[in-house]
């Protein structure tokens, strides 16, 4: 995949007591409070079409994350991406 496609994700994330992503995530020693599926922005890197799952590169946070296909929305107009 050469081009960039911008998309939203969905995922499960570990979260703080200030509801912030926590865990490896952060660099704040917090506890984790719970774990919550959340909807983030990043963009597809790569797709692994034997396990379904797209390689994401969040724009937030930096990391990269493998996602399946199926928790993946390529986003056409960049406009309406989550802010």
């Amino acid at each position: 995949m050469s081009d960039l496609y911008k998309c939203t994700y969905k995922k499960v994330f570990p979260i703080d007591e200030y509801g912030r992503l926590g865990g490896f995530y952060s660099l704040a020693d917090l506890p984790i409070m719970e774990h919550k599926e959340m909807t983030r922005t990043g963009v597809i890197e790569a797709q692994d079409q034997n396990r379904q799952t797209f390689k994401i590169r969040d724009t937030e946070k930096n990391f990269v994350e493998w996602v399946p296909m199926d928790d993946v929305t390529v986003v056409q107009d960049p406009r309406k991406l989550l802010v």
